[in-house]
C-alpha cells in the first residue's frame, strides 16, 4: 500500500472511527517491515511446532494475530490479487495455520471469531477486480479464527489521492470502523 495512497487513506477513516467508538488501535504499514518469503515448503521448520524459525519482522506480528479482536485490512488490487507485501503476510502465517489445523491448538484466547474489515482499492471501474484479492483475504482470515464481517471496496481510483473526491466512501469507513467496535462490545 503506497503511503497517503488511496487504501492508507481509507484505512486511517476506519481507524479514526474505531478510535472515537473506544477501541485502542494500531496501524502497521507493511512497507515498514522486513517481512522474508515463507520457507517452511522447502524446510518443513514450522510443520512440527507450529513455530516459525524465520527472524524478521513477521515474529511480532505473529503475537498481535493471536491477540485481537478486529483486523482491519487495506490494500490496493494488484493484478486481480493482494500486493506481494501483503501476500507475504498471509504467506508467513502458515505457522498458526499450523497450530489450527495440524496441531489442533486453539489461535484466540477468545474461542469466539474475531472480526474483520476488508478496504481494496482499483483502478478500474469494475467490481471483479477485488474478487481474487478478497477470496485471499478470507480464507487467510478464517486460517486465523478471524471472520471477515464488513467490507468496503472502491473503484475507480487511479491517483494516490483520487479516493478524497469520494467523500461517501471516506464516510463509509468511519462508520465501518466505528460500527465494528460497538458490534464487538
Amino acid at each position: 500500500m503506497r503511503r497517503g495512497g488511496n487504501s492508507e487513506t481509507l484505512l486511517e477513516r476506519a481507524l479514526d472511527g474505531a478510535r472515537d467508538a473506544g477501541a485502542d488501535t494500531e496501524f502497521i504499514n507493511l512497507l515498514d517491515l522486513s517481512i522474508s518469503p515463507c520457507i517452511c515448503p522447502q524446510s518443513e521448520d514450522c510443520m512440527l511446532t507450529g513455530v516459525c524459525t524465520v527472524l524478521d519482522d513477521m515474529q511480532a506480528l505473529y503475537a498481535k494475530l493471536r491477540t485481537v479482536d478486529l483486523i482491519f485490512i487495506a490494500f490496493p488490487i494488484a493484478f486481480r490479487g493482494v500486493p506481494a507485501q501483503t501476500k507475504a503476510l498471509y504467506d508467513r502465517t502458515q505457522p498458526l495455520w499450523i497450530r489450527k489445523y495440524v496441531l489442533g491448538q486453539q489461535l484466540r484466547r477468545d474461542k469466539e471469531a474475531g472480526k474483520a474489515l476488508i478496504i481494496a482499492t482499483a483502478d478500474r471501474d469494475d467490481l471483479t477486480e477485488f474478487d481474487g484479492a478478497v477470496q485471499a483475504t478470507r480464507s487467510w482470515l478464517v486460517s486465523l479464527h478471524f471472520r471477515e464481517a464488513a467490507r468496503l471496496l472502491v473503484p475507480g481510483v487511479v491517483r494516490a489521492t483520487d479516493v478524497m473526491e469520494k467523500p461517501d466512501a471516506l464516510a463509509e469507513a468511519y462508520e465501518l470502523g466505528a460500527g465494528l467496535v460497538r458490534d464487538s462490545d
